[in-house]
């Protein structure tokens, strides 16, 4: 099933996932109608009991080169603003509320927004010609936005500082060390990799994996003391749950689960 009214993505689901391609040739670049659409297709994907994981995906040379500079380009402060609040905090909240997880499959470019697109997904498959650059200092004079919070929580402060003050960008197999990234696949294989992977998460229960995502993110900021009491009514409460007593019983009789995301 696919959706053709979309003017700078393409929306299609297939076998329990939602994959998000935008398609705004020759760069992806950024403004606000993708932003709109990016928001009202995951509000879509996310409300649809068909789907179970999203992937976004970039087509053509690269996932994005971030937003379109000549869309700001007459922006004043006030402008920049009202569009930051759609693209980052709308964005941020919409992401951070799935309930389901979203895979971000990236090859070629991506810069500044595009990888606040990647990163906020709770998975990153790269290709090994995907490259990531955070050039607000250079291009735009500006710091980065997110990526000052994103990449100092994911590589520390020095590495972060390296790559924000230079605007140098980072090739897939260094991200992969660093750990901001997933995997790396060769570009060929990056969307039946990205699917294979959606396709294995897809087989898990829905409620599961609803509440895990929930808690990966509670979790995030929790100080220690609250962890174990968290950690004790997620997992004891989900027992209830017609999803956890059909997995045990799979389990013991050695067959596959049939879930009622219950």
């Amino acid at each position: 099933m696919s959706d053709s009214s979309y003017q700078t993505l393409y929306y299609e689901v297939k076998e329990h996932t939602a994959e998000i391609i935008l398609n705004r040739p020759p760069a992806n670049l950024i403004d606000r109608d993708m932003t709109l659409e990016y928001h009202h297709a995951l509000s879509t994907a996310d409300a649809d009991p068909e789907v179970r994981v999203i992937v976004l995906a970039g087509n053509g040379n690269g996932l994005s080169g971030g937003v379109d500079l000549k869309y700001v380009e007459k922006f004043n402060s006030s402008d920049m603003k009202k569009f930051l609040e759609l693209f980052y905090i709308e964005t941020m909240a919409i992401v951070r509320g799935l309930s389901k997880p979203i895979i971000a499959a990236v090859h070629g470019y991506a810069r500044e927004g595009a990888c606040t697109l990647a990163f906020a997904c709770d998975i990153i498959i790269a290709a090994d010609d995907a490259d990531f650059g955070y050039p607000g200092v250079p291009n735009l004079a500006a710091p980065p936005g997110m990526h000052v919070w994103i990449l100092q929580r994911l590589i520390g402060r020095m590495k972060a500082a390296e790559l924000i003050f230079t605007g140098k960008s980072l090739g897939a197999a260094q991200a992969e060390r660093m750990g901001l990234i997933t995997k790396v696949v060769s570009a060929g294989s990056l969307m039946y990799e990205a699917e294979k992977m959606s396709a294995k998460i897809a087989e898990m229960s829905p409620l599961a994996l609803k509440r895990t995502r929930k808690l990966l993110y509670e979790m995030e900021d929790m100080d220690f003391q609250q962890v174990p009491e968290a950690a004790v009514e997620a997992l004891s409460s989900a027992f209830d749950s017609e999803d956890s007593q059909e997995a045990r019983k799979a389990y013991i009789e050695k067959r596959k689960p049939v879930w009622t995301g219950r």
